[in-house]
């Protein structure tokens, strides 16, 4: 996959959205594509140890991303935490809401919004 970016409609340099979604049941221990739909593979890698979920951006943004996610279909009760998030990698805790076990499992729609550069207008 090349660097081409599709211009979006924003009101500040170099903003870049990605949407994917992730299969909790594929991603494994080690870092892979596992898991990740076509758009994720090409964006990131990913690895889960229990309820914690490490993304490593292929590709840095020039500072951390806003990371949303949305539960898949039948998930309910479930809830993402994120632990860290830097410019390069992101890390959430995937746990049930009234217990806070482990729910790893589970299938999220991830939405990215990031920047390649730090310069904004005011």
């Amino acid at each position: 996959m090349s660097g081409q970016r599709f211009p979006i409609n924003a009101d500040q340099p170099g903003a870049t959205l990605y949407t994917f979604t992730i299969d909790g049941s594929e991603v494994a221990g080690t870092s892979g594509s596992g898991g990740l739909n076509g758009r994720g593979k090409n964006l990131c890698t990913i690895k889960k140890a229990t309820a914690r979920v490490t993304i490593d951006w292929k590709v840095a943004f020039a500072e951390a991303p806003v990371v949303t996610f949305q539960m898949g279909i039948g998930q309910v009760n479930t809830i993402v935490e994120i632990v860290t998030s830097t410019s390069s990698q992101l890390v959430v805790d995937v746990v049930l809401a009234s217990t806070n076990a482990d729910a790893a499992n589970a299938d999220l729609l991830v939405q990215v919004i990031g920047y390649n550069t730090t310069s904004y207008v005011s």
